[in-house]
């Protein structure tokens, strides 16, 4: 937990995207080019009919009926190519840059053959699949028009107009599905969303991108099997009419010759694709010849049969700090009530005396560590015995636990006065902090807190910026070497980027996360839930928050907010909470 320190022409509002019979992969070329079809899928209803342009359209109807034709661009009869010039027709790319908006966008004739559109921007959907919402802004393009035939067509747009889409057309046009790549150290998955258009050619879509390289800020924290050169043999992935088996053909690639890389490939492929819709088996093949899993048959019917798993907690017990007790309770109970004296009657905990603050434990409860309200000190506790270790750093956070075997912090180097983050060790309860490496932490940078993904491979980090006055949250890969040490971060990315204020992150599960911060509309700090990859959704406003963490539950992890006063609180109904109990600080083990 934190320490509290012209002529105007109203654009109506787009069709739902006809994204049927291609192959699924948000298109890189002009033209989209079918694949082979996936017979189980049935094509996406179009819900009207899209207009063409008509004779004698001026400027402004032209660009108009454009943009709301531009929805079915991916269909056999792309209307909305009618409104170009055979040259733009042939050059455009839909999907170059795939903007969603929240208003209906308005379109301006400013003479000329000029016309000029204005629409508030929320979020994007890059060429990969990757959805980042933003705080909403206006953008405005230019379309230019000239005759054709005795017709307005348009002759040019900016070279990155792409694809509009209001929001609710993105979510019944795409679907959120997740890939997965592999923890270094251990068996487990570690998703990743992408947005995939939702037809036929989703599977493929799913392999081509599972067959890509690590996205940057996890390289050298996560792992794939998939090989430069490795590649799809067939233009498509057909799924089978009669057994729902996806086959993934394979070329370019020693894979059949490296067991490790073959399992670790099908693994990953058939936990992706298995999750989609009308998939019921995977079978990989490489120059037509199935791979298999050792000890399995082909094909893999059910994610139970990879050697590889996902991460699942499951805590049933919660420490509330109350004064120098820590307090064990039930999350499960609506009130968190304190468990039940013969349940705890074997339990040892420490006290945690005033002026140590920001309490972490391990998942077994045998490692508890804090921090001086100063941040000067950190304070250790191991079956026990205590220890206190003075010579870390100025200004130290609290600290997060690495499932992986180390605490976490972050402070200032006491000589240079730049930040620095470190870890560790918990076998050793007088172990001296080990310097994390992080060399894109900027000297007007600091700190303010840390949390350590489930999975022990990513690091959310709360980074206030000086010069804007202002916290933002990123997420680094965590680099360990061989024994699992950690020994750097790669440079982070952006998490939440359209909060222009945040003030505390936790992790929830191994892609979701919870957050206190601020949209630009919102006068207070709010609790928000993340997927990461998706939409970010609030929780109700409750005054005075301060902190929000996560407890992580077969069922979904379950929101516990604290207020400045101490309140403890847990959502009720769809947009309130509900005031359970008082407490100085929420402990969620192994977090």
């Amino acid at each position: 937990m934190m320490r509290r320190r012209p002529m105007v022409t109203a654009l109506a509002a787009g069709a739902v995207l006809a994204l049927t019979a291609c192959s699924g992969q948000l298109p890189t070329t002009p033209a989209p080019e079918p694949g082979l079809p996936v017979v189980v899928q049935t094509e996406r209803e179009v819900d009207r009919f899209l207009s063409e342009a008509q004779p004698g359209d001026g400027p402004a109807e032209i660009v108009s009926g454009f943009l709301r034709a531009n929805v079915g661009f991916a269909g056999n009869n792309d209307v909305a190519r009618s409104f170009l010039t055979t040259d733009l027709a042939s050059r455009w790319v839909p999907t170059s840059d795939v903007l969603i908006y929240d208003q209906t966008p308005t379109v301006t004739e400013s003479g000329g053959g000029s016309v000029e559109v204005q629409v508030e921007v929320v979020g994007r959907i890059d060429a990969q699949g990757r959805l980042t919402e933003q705080t909403p802004r206006e953008a405005n393009r230019t379309f230019t028009l000239t005759e054709v035939e005795g017709e307005r067509r348009i002759s040019s747009f900016p070279e990155d107009f792409g694809l509009w889409l209001s929001r609710a057309e993105v979510e019944r046009s795409f679907q959120a599905t997740n890939l997965y790549y592999l923890n270094t150290q251990r068996g487990y998955f570690v998703p990743e969303v992408r947005w995939f258009a939702d037809g036929e050619g989703l599977p493929t879509a799913v392999t081509r991108a599972q067959l890509a390289p690590l996205p940057e800020h996890l390289v050298g924290a996560l792992r794939t099997a998939a090989t430069d050169g490795l590649r799809l043999a067939t233009p498509a992935v057909p799924v089978s009419s009669d057994s729902l088996v996806a086959t993934v053909n394979l070329q370019g690639s020693t894979v059949a010759q490296d067991d490790t890389i073959a399992e670790e490939l099908q693994s990953q492929l058939a936990h992706s694709l298995l999750a989609l819709p009308g998939v019921a088996g995977v079978e990989v093949q490489v120059a037509g010849q199935p791979l298999q899993l050792p000890g399995q048959e082909s094909p893999i019917t059910a994610t139970t049969e990879l050697p590889f798993t996902d991460v699942e907690r499951d805590v049933d017990l919660v420490l509330l700090r109350v004064g120098e007790e820590l307090v064990p309770v039930d999350p499960t109970q609506y009130a968190l009530r304190n468990l039940p004296e013969e349940e705890v009657a074997d339990l040892d905990l420490p006290q945690v005396e005033l002026g140590w603050t920001g309490v972490a434990a391990t998942a077994d409860l045998g490692d508890v560590a804090a921090v001086s309200e100063d941040g000067l000190a950190l304070w250790r506790w191991q079956d026990g015995d205590t220890h206190t270790n003075e010579g870390i750093g100025d200004a130290l956070t609290d600290p997060a636990v690495d499932a992986q075997g180390a605490f976490w912090l972050a402070g200032v180097h006491r000589s240079s006065g730049t930040p620095r983050i470190w870890s560790v060790d918990r076998e050793d309860l007088e172990a001296v902090a080990r310097p994390v490496e992080a060399d894109w932490l900027r000297d007007d940078e600091r700190v303010e807190s840390l949390s350590v993904s489930p999975d022990g491979s990513r690091l959310l980090v709360v980074l206030h910026e000086e010069d804007e006055e202002r916290n933002r949250v990123v997420l680094s890969g965590i680099i360990r070497d061989a024994a699992g040490e950690p020994l750097g971060l790669t440079a982070p990315a952006s998490v939440a980027p359209n909060l222009v204020d945040v003030t505390t992150a936790h992790w929830a599960g191994t892609g979701d996360v919870v957050l206190v911060g601020q949209r630009s509309g919102d006068p207070a700090p709010r609790a928000f839930s993340l997927r990461l990859g998706e939409w970010i959704n609030p929780y109700g406003e409750l005054l005075g928050l301060t902190d929000v963490v996560a407890v992580p539950r077969r069922t979904g992890a379950e929101a516990i907010a604290q207020t400045e006063d101490g309140g403890i609180y847990t959502p009720e109904g769809e947009a309130g909470w509900g005031s359970v109990r008082n407490a100085d600080e929420v402990v969620v083990p192994g977090s």
